[in-house]
């Protein structure tokens, strides 16, 4: 039987390399641990990280004067 290449990705705080065949593997994806995930998730309570809306009307005309 064939075996499978594991996939590899990089922790998105400290920069880990993390192998797996899947993501069920990683209880913390895409982090490498606990530390990590709770690290971003508090830069998203501090609004360090943000999803921008979609632009407003009164957006889009203060970009056109």
């Amino acid at each position: 039987k064939r075996q499978r290449k594991m996939s590899k990705i990089k922790c998105r705080i400290c920069g880990k390399e993390l192998f797996y065949n899947s993501i069920t593997d990683i209880p913390t994806f895409p982090f490498c641990s606990k530390r990590c995930k709770l690290t971003d998730l508090g830069s998203w309570f501090n609004e360090e990280r943000c999803i921008e809306g979609p632009a407003t009307n009164d957006q889009l005309e203060d970009n056109n004067e």
